[in-house]
């Protein structure tokens, strides 16, 4: 029995290819911000939402704390959409899969002819917890 389970082994570590991991290689890149709509300096409805493009899977936990958009010095209280839950955890093979975060306030329209800023915090991480290289601003107003 013994001397089966040895060529069994043998016979698997056969079908891999001399220095290729066994496993994928952690991913240790950090995500970027693909886009903004708007973007710096653009126009948006006052019923509108915030579209921001990042170039990989997002942690949802850091999501909330990571994104801010404010009005002066005032933090706006708000409201994200991501995309559905995906195996994108499963399927190492894939890379990297953009992902879309949707921000709105919670009142559901900006204040009219009104200067902001969204805020992209470092805190905030892909999946692998890898962070954003830096923070983002984006100034952005709401048409009157």
């Amino acid at each position: 029995m013994r001397r089966f389970l040895w060529v069994g082994l043998l016979g698997c570590t056969a079908c891999l290819d001399p220095g290729d991991p066994f496993l994928a290689a952690r991913d240790t890149d950090p995500p970027d911000v693909v886009s903004t709509e708007p973007s710096a300096g653009g126009t948006l409805p006052a019923n509108g939402t915030l579209e921001i493009l990042f170039s990989e899977s997002m942690d949802v936990r850091t999501l909330r704390p990571g994104i801010a958009v404010f009005e002066g010095r005032v933090e706006l209280p708000l409201k994200l959409t991501v995309p559905p839950g995906s195996d994108v955890g499963e399927d190492l093979e894939r890379g990297d899969v953009p992902y879309t975060v949707t921000v709105g306030t919670e009142t559901g329209a900006f204040t009219p002819g009104t200067a902001y800023t969204l805020v992209l915090r470092t805190s905030l991480t892909d999946q692998e917890g890898n962070p954003l290289g830096q923070e983002v601003r984006v100034p952005f107003r709401t048409s009157p």
